[in-house]
């Protein structure tokens, strides 16, 4: 008879051209190399398989490149504004090719840590090709096979490309594809107003280009509290991009070099809007490529469905990373893709579920926004909301970056259930709010917290003393006067 697993489960039989291992990974970004990674580092026997790059996304079109981007504009930026320091600098000239070779340092540095030698030193055994799930424990890479007990399933997800009648005839790339362009678009138009289309349309902004952003919702990053928005629009225009919001895109007329997007507008009129290059970023939806008969259930958005262990509809099978999950971060991804490989590797012995603590997010505009929010916060769990400016933090004062805030909801008892920031370095500073949030601490511990001077952690230990002062009790006013009275008393005796 077939042998079984301990779940009950059949297991093919192992022949000598054919693998046997613990655990098959799906796919080499964040997820997979972070479930191949700790899989291989507790002795189990496992094999990776990567369609294209080690790395992913993440490196070689998301993360990396458009941090390196960022730096290189914001390089730009503080150049033409140098003069508010005292600082006055000639024209300031953008040599396109000078950035793209910063961006192709960035990634070549990181490189290794990602690549196929290094996991194979690992004890991983990496493959490279088009995987086809044949049934829950074997796989077909062209004429080899490969046997296992369990699958991680951490194939990523790919740029939407929505269907406007026209676009074949114009010059369009994506978040993944704006990185072979050879030089700066005069005339950038870009889709979508979320996180991507700020960041890459800024940076495009600040380098040379031309910018319109069109957004069909009402504001930018619509996933953010309205404030961020408030705060980021202006900055935006100030710089000259020509922000349109309930904006809708119909169609494109004309072809490259003289493509024209026709929009429709809030009062229902019609715009043309010209430009050299369309850059899409209205989302990312979940990659599935050879897994379609094995008919994994899936969300109505396309991601495969997940219980709170990571496993998918079928017995063996996990799922991690942006190909299953709806918070779509490299930081998510990687940890999904631990929880994943452990409990693919341990069922039915060990079931660890996926850690629902707050995860922060953050945008990479600037000013920077970084948020964070307890999961399953209602609005009703919380009594009000800090709000400290950041012209009250003296390192703003001295940096001339006092446009920003910082936006804390708290409960009756002084806990942040939801923390917002906007000002420089906010990636840097939200952790110290998401363990608060997620420990449920009081602000009052954050107060305790001895911060150094002058640092923008600052605005952190200001919203905890703006909401103590607030909220000592007037008895205990009336106690603390009561005690001065009598040492007054005493001491004058």
């Amino acid at each position: 008879m077939p042998p079984k697993n301990p779940d009950g489960e059949t297991m093919p039989t192992t022949t000598e051209n054919t693998r046997r291992q613990d655990l098959v990974v799906v796919g080499a970004g964040a997820a997979g190399l972070s479930a191949a990674s700790i899989a291989s580092r507790i002795g189990a026997r496992v094999t990776l398989i990567e369609a294209h790059r080690m790395g992913g996304d993440c490196l070689y079109t998301g993360c990396i490149p458009s941090k390196a981007l960022l730096r290189a504009a914001s390089c730009a930026q503080r150049a033409r504004e140098s003069h508010r320091f005292g600082i006055h600098l000639g024209e300031i000239t953008i040599d396109f090719r000078g950035v793209r070779e910063h961006i192709r340092r960035a990634i070549a540095s990181i490189e290794p840590e990602d690549s196929a030698e290094r996991y194979r030193s690992l004890g991983v055994q990496v493959l490279h090709g088009e995987a086809t799930l044949i049934d829950p424990h074997t796989i077909r890479l062209g004429q080899e096979t490969v046997t296992t007990r369990s699958i991680v399933l951490a194939t990523g997800a790919r740029p939407i490309i929505p269907t406007i009648p026209g676009l074949e005839s114009a010059h369009w790339v994506t978040s993944e594809t704006v990185w072979e362009l050879a030089s700066c678009p005069e005339r950038l138009l870009v889709l979508g107003g979320g996180a991507a289309g700020c960041e890459l349309g800024q940076a495009f902004a600040r380098l040379g280009s031309r910018v319109t952003l069109v957004e069909s919702g009402s504001r930018i990053l619509g996933r953010e509290p309205e404030a961020v928005a408030d705060q980021l629009a202006p900055v935006l225009r100030k710089e000259g991009i020509n922000l349109k919001t309930r904006t809708r895109a119909l169609r494109i007329e004309g072809e490259n070099p003289h493509a024209r997007l026709v929009v429709s507008q809030a009062d229902g009129s019609l715009e043309s809007i010209d430009f050299d290059v369309l850059l899409i970023a209205v989302g990312r939806a979940p990659q599935i490529p050879g897994f379609e008969q094995l008919n994994l259930v899936r969300e109505p958005d396309g991601r495969i469905a997940t219980n709170g262990f990571l496993a998918t509809s079928q017995p063996g099978i996990y799922a991690a990373g942006d190909v299953t999950s709806d918070l779509q971060f490299t930081h998510v991804a990687g940890q999904q893709g631990t929880y994943a490989a452990l409990n693919a590797l341990f069922r039915p012995l060990l079931r660890l579920r996926w850690n629902k603590s707050p995860v922060p997010r953050v945008t990479y505009t600037s000013p920077e926004i970084a948020s964070v929010t307890r999961p399953g916060l209602c609005p009703s769990d919380l009594s009000e909301t800090i709000t400290i400016p950041l012209r009250e933090i003296n390192r703003a004062v001295t940096d001339g970056e006092e446009n920003g805030c910082a936006l804390i909801g708290v409960d009756k008892r002084g806990r942040p259930g939801s923390a917002t920031l906007i000002m420089p370095h906010a990636g840097e500073i939200i952790p110290e709010l998401a363990l608060a949030i997620q420990e449920r601490l009081t602000l009052d511990r954050i107060l305790a917290l001895i911060h150094p001077y002058p640092t923008y952690a600052e605005i952190n230990r200001r919203a905890a003393a703006h909401w103590r002062e607030a909220h000592l009790s007037k008895s205990g006013r009336r106690l603390t006067r009561m005690t001065f009275s009598l040492l007054r008393r005493v001491g004058s005796s």
